[in-house]
C-alpha cells in the first residue's frame, strides 16, 4: 500500500517563479517516495543553497539546508550514521559543479548508497542568472554582457569518466518519467546520480519544452546500447557526433560494492552508528574541561 503523497506536504507554499521546473521535480520526488512506500520519518534530504534549496521547507521529511555546494557530504554523513534511512542530496548545477565538485567526485568514486538529484537549469538562478559550467559558451548572462568566454562542461562525459554505478538524465517537464527514474535511483544499491534538465523560464528562456523535445532522445531508442557496460557506454559517448541530449538511465551497474560494504572493521555489525553512540557516555571526558 502506497504512503499517501499528502504525508510529504507541509504548511509552506512554494515561492518559485511561475513555470519553474522545481515544481515538477518536487512533486515527482514526493510521488516517488510515496510509490516506494517510504515513510517521511525514514527519509533524510539535504538541500543546497539555491532555488532548489527552498524545497527544504516544503517536504515533510528530515531535511537540512547546508552551505552552497555541500549537500552531498551532508547526505553521506547521514547515510553512514543511519543506513536504514533513505538519503537524498538535492543540489543545483552551480553548487554541484563549482563549490561542490570534489564532493560529487568522491561520492561516485566511493559509491555511497545515496541518491543525488542535480537540478541543471544552466545558471545560478537564485542570484539572478549568472553563468555556470553548464551554460553554453557565448551566451549573454548577468555579469557577462559580451557572452560567456569559457567552454561549457560536458556533464555526461565527466560523470561517466568517474565510473558511476548509476547515472540517469531526464527532464523536469516530464514528471512521469522523472518519477520513475527517481524510484530506480533510490532502489539502486550504491551512489545514484540523476541529472535533471530543469526549466527556468526567468533566466534560461531558450530551454523550453519544445526545445528539449527537439534536442533530446531517450537512450532506450538507441539500438544495442548497453547501460550495464561502462566501457561500452564511454565508447558510445566518445563517438557521439550529434548534439542530442540522451535521456533515461544511461548507466546502471550492480556488481560494485558500496563504501560501507567495503569496510572490513564493520563486518558483522548489525547496528547503525547512530545507535552505537547512545551506548557511550562522555561525562568523564567533559570533567577534564571543567
Amino acid at each position: 500500500m502506497k504512503t499517501p503523497i499528502e504525508q510529504y506536504n507541509t504548511q509552506y507554499i512554494p515561492t518559485w517563479c511561475p513555470g519553474c521546473g522545481n515544481f515538477m521535480i518536487h512533486m515527482s520526488l514526493k510521488k516517488a517516495l510515496s510509490d516506494l512506500e517510504i515513510q517521511p520519518s525514514e527519509t533524510f534530504i539535504s538541500f543546497d543553497i539555491g532555488c532548489n534549496g527552498n524545497g527544504a521547507d516544503m517536504i515533510n521529511t528530515y531535511a537540512f539546508k547546508g552551505l552552497h555546494g555541500r549537500s552531498i557530504p551532508l547526505a553521506i554523513g547521514a547515510h553512514l550514521a543511519n543506513r536504514d534511512f533513505t538519503v537524498i542530496a538535492d543540489i543545483g548545477d552551480g553548487g554541484c559543479f563549482h563549490e561542490g565538485l570534489d564532493h560529487l567526485v568522491h561520492a561516485i568514486r566511493s559509491n555511497y548508497d545515496i541518491t543525488i538529484l542535480i537540478h541543471n537549469n544552466r545558471n545560478f538562478a537564485l542570484t539572478t542568472g549568472q553563468a555556470t559550467v553548464s551554460t553554453e559558451r557565448g551566451r549573454t548572462m548577468y555579469g557577462l554582457p559580451d557572452g560567456k568566454p569559457e567552454r561549457d562542461l560536458d556533464i555526461t562525459k565527466f560523470i561517466l569518466s568517474i565510473s558511476p554505478t548509476f547515472y540517469a538524465k531526464t527532464f523536469s517537464g516530464d514528471p512521469t518519467k522523472l518519477t520513475e527514474i527517481i524510484k530506480e535511483g533510490v532502489k539502486h544499491k550504491g551512489c545514484s546520480v540523476i541529472e535533471i534538465m530543469q526549466l527556468c523560464p526567468t533566466y534560461n528562456k531558450e530551454m523550453t519544452p519544445e526545445w528539449f523535445k527537439n534536442h533530446s532522445e531517450d537512450i532506450s531508442n538507441v539500438e544495442g546500447y548497453q547501460r550495464e557496460s561502462l566501457p561500452k557506454i564511454e565508447e558510445f559517448f566518445a563517438k557521439k557526433k550529434n548534439d542530442k541530449i540522451y535521456t533515461g538511465i544511461l548507466c546502471k551497474i550492480n556488481s560494485v560494492k558500496t563504501f560501507y560494504e567495503n569496510l572490513e572493521n564493520r563486518k558483522g555489525y548489525k547496528t547503525n552508528l547512530v545507535e552505537e553512540v547512545k551506548q557511550y557516555s562522555i561525562k568523564n571526558l567533559l570533567k577534564k574541561f571543567e
